[in-house]
């Protein structure tokens, strides 16, 4: 089997998690370390949440349920992140509205800046 031509724009970059390397092909490899540091931290957390709980990561977790549950960590924090930005955008949105509301539709007559002796 052939493998997959990469998109147009991409260039390969080596990310290595939990001891495996992988080939990915990315627009933006300057983000790789980080996604790495982000992912790896999350099985961290998710070892060390068993262990507080268990004693030990359950001895039946295959490693695809381990990496499923990663994932599903991962979008936990996406949609949480995703549901507070839209609620900031919501807010601001709103602040925006009451400022725009409370400023008047006419300008008002201009207002010399001296009085008529010129003081």
């Amino acid at each position: 089997m052939k493998p997959p031509q990469p998109l147009p724009g991409t260039r390969p970059a080596t990310v290595e998690v939990m001891g495996r390397a992988l080939q990915v092909h990315t627009d933006r490899p300057d983000l790789m370390p980080a996604a790495q540091r982000i992912l790896e931290a999350t099985f961290q957390a998710m070892e060390d949440e068993c262990r507080v709980r268990w004693g030990s990561v359950p001895e039946g977790l295959d490693t695809p349920s381990w990496y499923l549950l990663g994932a599903l960590n991962l979008a936990h924090r996406v949609a949480r992140l995703e549901q507070e930005a839209n609620q900031h955008t919501q807010d601001l949105e709103q602040t925006l509205s009451k400022l725009l509301h409370d400023v008047p539709d006419a300008s008002s007559a201009p207002v010399p800046l001296l009085d008529e002796d010129g003081v």
